[in-house]
Parts: C-alpha cells; structure tokens; sequence
C-alpha cells in the first residue's frame, strides 16, 4: 500500500511555505534537461535560494508512482517530494547551488554555493556534495 505524509508523520508548517518569494525563481525549458529553475535575480554565494517542504512516500511506490526522478532518499523506508520548485532543480557536475535536508523540520534548503544571475539555470550535483562524483542512478540504469 502507498501512502504519503508530511515530514516525518507531522504537519506541514506554514511558515515553511512562504521562505522564498515565488518572484525569486521560475521553471523554463533547459537546454540540456527538458525544464529546469532558473533565477528571476541575481544570488550572492551563501544566499538561500529556496526552502521546500517535503511530502514523504513509501520508497516501494516510487517506482509505480512514477516519482523516481523526482525525489530525495530520505530514509530506509521513504523517499521525499521537494514541494515548490525544489524537485525540479537539475544535476550538474559544477554546480551554482546546493541542498541540505532537514529531517526534523521536513523540508530541503537550496543555497547558491556561487554567484547566480539572473536568467542562470539553478543546478544541484545531485550526489549531494557540489563537488561529489558517484554514479548517479540514471547514469547507471539503461532506458
């Protein structure tokens, strides 16, 4: 049986909701992954570009959910759904931004770890280190 839940069995703050203006960033076509986040301004290294929360799904559904390239492994047993834009940020092996969890809060920051302008794509190195290199699922599964 699949199920969803908010941040570890608990409620959603609302005050969660409301981090980063909606003006902050937008979805657009990317040139190399179909869609991607992008900045309506420039970041400062260091500045939070945008704090999700989460929706947890038992790891077991993902796949029939159809969610696999859309979520965080958050635990043994859950996978989490970035809300906002935070399930659409795209890998990059250079990176400007990076993620942090939050388990206890349920949500997942994105920081800019480089100066962004405004118009730049947001990528995210999806190992979870800016300068990680792990094969990736989808570098090691064939489609």
């Amino acid at each position: 049986m699949s199920y969803v839940a908010a941040g570890a069995g608990k409620p959603l703050a609302m005050s969660i909701i409301a981090r980063t203006s909606a003006g902050d960033v937008f979805v657009a076509p990317s040139a190399t992954h179909g869609r991607g986040v992008f900045a309506a301004r420039a970041f400062e290294a260091g500045e939070v570009i945008e704090e999700c929360p989460v929706l947890l799904v038992a790891a077991d559904a993902v796949a029939e959910l159809g969610l696999s390239g859309y979520c965080f492994e958050w635990t043994d047993d859950e996978c989490a759904i970035a809300l906002g834009y935070g399930s659409l940020y795209n890998h990059s092996w250079q990176p400007n931004a990076r993620y942090d969890h939050d388990h206890d809060a349920g949500v997942v920051t994105y920081t800019a770890v480089h100066p962004i302008e405004a118009g730049e794509e947001i990528s995210i190195n999806y190992s979870g280190e800016p300068d990680g290199h792990v094969d990736l699922w989808f570098e090691t599964c064939s489609f």
